[in-house]
């Protein structure tokens, strides 16, 4: 793999990122294809070239039994047992389509992570962050914990030890934050409307906000918790789930940050960890509706097109 000067940031995306859930019933609010329409529209703006997209492989089983049980792993390689977890109405009962997707995708994040630790160079996955998911079971939509996973990949490795995941996601990273309870060298950062579980220790800093928030309410309660969550926690790598459903216009969740918002949101973020100069990884977390790819499109754009004032060195990546 080489590296571009001209970009400050890279991409993961595979063509199998577009099979994955059906968009009907309980699941007609997703936009299966927004990922898609955001590398299309970066290449057709000539902010990227086809070329420059880092193209992941499916995450293997070996990786998956990192976190996930091998009872559980055998369950979901069953079409039907998926389709009830997840409460799909449809689905081809022969086909596992719906774990392909979850697996590429997570491979992905490994991609992703691989990457900005040998080159320093931030890395968007156009999917990821499925942080409900637990070591056992589904739960939110999420199969596969693709975070963890990528976490307990390279620290066996030995290639990094201490780990923050900066989610703000409209819902609470339960599963992510269960999974590293009593891990001290992972500390879990959330803001959230929506909590699905109440824990509290020092390695994490769980922050309920008003689902009424607006952009200067919920970016001041960012700067403040997440600078002093830097100066209790010292991370080696950082992964920041960008959920797009606390957008004002997303049609699951019922936040009130407007686009302008959301943008200097995840700058904050993007600025804030470069400025330290660690390697990060940004996912898309949640988002729903035919607005959802526009949020994550803007901030992936601004990185591209080196609008950032962050300072942070990269090294030469083969």
């Amino acid at each position: 793999m080489l590296f571009f000067k001209k970009e400050h940031a890279k991409v993961v995306f595979s063509s199998d990122y577009i099979y994955g859930i059906p968009t009907s019933g309980e699941y007609q609010t997703f936009d299966i294809l927004k990922y898609k329409k955001i590398r299309d529209t970066l290449i057709a703006k000539k902010v990227l070239k086809h070329r420059n997209i880092l193209r992941p492989y499916p995450c293997s089983y070996d990786d998956l039994r990192l976190v996930h049980k091998e009872g559980y792993l055998k369950r979901i390689q069953d079409p039907q047992y998926v389709s009830q977890i997840l409460k799909i109405d449809v689905v081809d009962l022969w086909d596992n389509y719906i774990l392909e997707y979850y697996r590429a995708v997570t491979g992905g994040t490994l991609l992703a992570t691989a990457y900005t630790l040998s080159c320093n160079l931030p890395v968007f996955n156009l999917g990821g962050g499925f942080h409900h998911a637990h070591p056992d079971k589904a739960e939110g939509f999420c199969l596969l914990n693709d975070i963890a996973i990528a976490i307990e990949k390279f620290r066996k490795k030995k290639r990094v030890n201490r780990i923050m995941i900066i989610d703000l996601d409209y819902h609470q990273g339960n599963g992510n934050i269960l999974y590293f309870l009593e891990d001290q060298d992972v500390y879990t950062f959330s803001i959230h409307a929506d909590t699905w579980v109440e824990v509290e220790n020092l390695f994490n800093k769980d922050i309920l906000i008003d689902a009424l928030s607006d952009d200067k309410a919920y970016l001041d309660v960012l700067a403040k918790e997440l600078e002093d969550s830097f100066k209790l926690f010292k991370p080696e790598l950082v992964y920041f789930i960008d959920g797009s459903d606390t957008y004002e216009k997303d049609t699951l969740a019922g936040m009130k940050l407007t686009r302008e918002g959301m943008l200097q949101r995840n700058l904050f973020v993007y600025e804030k960890v470069r400025n330290l100069n660690l390697p990060l990884v940004i996912l898309a977390g949640g988002g729903y509706g035919p607005d959802s790819w526009q949020v994550y499109y803007d901030f992936i754009e601004y990185c591209l097109t080196n609008k950032v004032s962050a300072n942070g060195r990269t090294q030469n990546c083969r």
